[in-house]
């Protein structure tokens, strides 16, 4: 078949992407990948037919004002509806562009930041099948990640944040979708959206997460599989720097602290304030600077900073990880059997802090906004003097490991591709 993936947003939303589209490579498919430039090596290198698009740069997104300010208050639903607000504008071109790469389509794949964005496949009279990083479905077991901080009341409550989070984002692409549509001879669909419609036909979906982590709920329909995590290994001739190396070898293992993707104007200040926490807690560390590339200068000698590194090489050689709570940064952590220390920005970083201290994979520290040196130090310390959560984190590991959630993804395609 020739299939095409259509995702957006960070690396941790789009190398899962890769990694489910190299398993599909490797069972005999052409695979086309639209991406912005920034990801054009990763796509290339695992061997994918890379697109490039030009109506979104995450780069440049995460740092519009609105958003920044709306992260810096700390409310969630707030970062939520400005996040959506600021990616509405740009939705049409950028479906314009995924219209172009998937003309020739045999299936198309779409992920959680386009999840409705079925229309190309609808006009082809081709497969849609979505796939999604998080538990995007309604249930009464667990809010919807997006709207996670609020009451705990559980049942009902809890399957409503799901149909507001289902809203909100079909209100945000709405007036695009309806152009797209529109322009490719396809009745527009009802303000209220074509979920009835998806659940009706029993249009099956992915989910590439781990059942230890997640256990399918009990309200889910049969169509839904939760196939284990989409892991993209570092290449095979891939070398790390020998200054790295030394530092690893030098000393006991470091706390790993990075914050992904993600870009405010006080970045710069938490690396220094993370940097006093380390040496608070007697602790050697590990910065990853990210997308930022918010070094800090004049570290003491039991602090290395690099941009990036591989996390299925770096992560398993760390003693704890500090990180934002990113799907994908969450994923590979807990895949190290490595306990975390998740302090959120926003979206769905909440959501996943709990789930992993509620699977003992972590402890719960203080958000960003309410970070010091002195709580996450407090942290570090717990962690790395806590021998039941260091072996249940490095149990969890070895579940994840064990699965192999590709695969369960490409047999599944297909036969969704065979039932269709």
């Amino acid at each position: 078949m020739k299939i095409t993936i259509l995702t957006a947003g960070s690396r941790g939303d789009v190398q899962p992407y890769n990694a489910l589209g190299v398993g599909l490579k490797n069972a005999g498919h052409i695979v086309r990948f639209p991406a912005p430039e920034t990801f054009r090596s990763l796509v290339s290198q695992a061997g994918l037919d890379f697109v490039q698009t030009h109506s979104f740069s995450p780069q440049d997104f995460i740092k519009r004002p609105d958003l920044q300010a709306a992260v810096k208050q700390g409310n969630q639903l707030k970062v939520l509806s400005t996040l959506l607000k600021e990616a509405g504008p740009m939705m049409e071109s950028l479906l314009t562009e995924f219209w172009q790469a998937s003309e020739a389509a045999d299936l198309v794949i779409t992920s959680g930041a386009f999840y409705l964005a079925s229309e190309g496949a609808e006009k082809l009279g081709v497969p849609w099948l979505p796939a999604l990083l998080g538990p995007y479905h309604p249930t009464v077991e667990f809010p919807s990640p997006f709207l996670s901080n609020g009451p705990r009341w559980g049942g009902r409550y809890y399957r409503l944040t799901h149909r507001l989070f289902e809203q909100m984002i079909w209100q945000a692409g709405r007036r695009a979708i309806n152009t797209r549509r529109a322009k490719l001879g396809l009745r527009p669909v009802s303000f209220g959206g074509p979920f009835a419609d998806i659940r009706q036909r029993r249009i099956p979906h992915l989910f590439g997460f781990s059942p230890s982590v997640i256990p399918k709920p009990a309200d889910w329909p049969d169509t839904h599989l939760i196939t284990g995590y989409w892991f993209l290994d570092k290449p095979t001739d891939w070398q790390p720097p020998a200054a790295l190396k030394q530092f690893l070898e030098a000393g006991p293992p470091p706390v790993c602290i990075g914050f992904g993707s993600m870009d405010t104007e006080d970045l710069a200040s938490i690396m220094r304030l993370t940097i006093d926490a380390l040496s608070l807690s007697g602790q050697r560390g590990l910065l990853l600077t990210g997308w930022a590339g918010t070094g800090v200068k004049d570290l003491p000698e039991q602090v290395y900073q690099t941009e990036a590194v591989p996390h299925d090489w770096l992560f398993p050689q760390v003693a704890a990880i500090v990180h934002h709570g990113g799907a994908g940064t969450t994923a590979a952590g807990l895949r190290a059997g490595k306990p975390a220390i998740i302090t959120p920005f926003g979206g769905d970083q909440f959501f996943w802090q709990k789930i992993v201290a509620q699977i003992g994979g972590g402890v719960l520290a203080p958000p960003f906004k309410r970070l010091t040196a002195e709580s996450l130090s407090q942290a570090i310390s717990a962690t790395i003097a806590n021998p039941t959560l260091q072996a249940t984190a490095a149990s969890i590991g070895a579940q994840i490991r064990a699965e192999n959630g590709v695969a369960r993804a490409v047999e599944a395609i297909h036969r969704y591709a065979q039932w269709r």
